[in-house]
């Protein structure tokens, strides 16, 4: 058996914490990138979440060089890259993903994100949707209230 369980619910815990010296690594040797919501700007050049990474560069070889660092890193850790789950949308990337055209989308954590990693407004929706049904359903529970003002 190898890499991380999927369903055990430390799996995605032990993701990140394996990933962790990858994440510092990369965050102390590579420009990051800067990433506007709302009023406040956020910079990073990589997003480690669940069982996901993404990485953020501003041109090719910089998305190149982050790209050898995390595959040289999942070697020395015993973990493999699948490209048939990874995109791009750098052409010095291509052996190792699928080039996103344009007007491609990509799956990211379950949402649909267009070519330069905006939310369609469809996908927002869909996700404003969901948390609501969530939402409602939580309310419905015979949960103490106590537990939303720990929230």
């Amino acid at each position: 058996m190898r890499g991380i369980l999927q369903g055990d619910s430390l799996s995605p815990l032990l993701f990140v914490l394996c990933l962790d010296p990858l994440s510092r690594r990369l965050n102390g040797t590579y420009p990051k990138v800067s990433i506007p919501l709302n009023d406040v700007s956020y910079s990073t050049n990589h997003l480690l979440f669940i069982d996901d990474l993404k990485l953020f560069a501003e041109n090719e070889g910089t998305a190149r060089k982050l790209l050898d660092e995390t595959k040289e890193f999942f070697k020395t850790i015993g973990l493999e890259m699948n490209k048939e789950k990874s995109a791009t949308n750098a052409r010095s990337c291509l052996d190792d993903a699928t080039l996103l055209d344009d007007h491609q989308g990509y799956k990211y954590l379950g949402i649909t994100e267009a070519h330069q990693s905006k939310i369609s407004s469809e996908s927002l929706i869909r996700i404003k949707q969901e948390l609501f049904k969530r939402v409602e359903r939580l309310t419905k529970t015979n949960l103490s209230g106590k537990i939303f003002s720990e929230l």
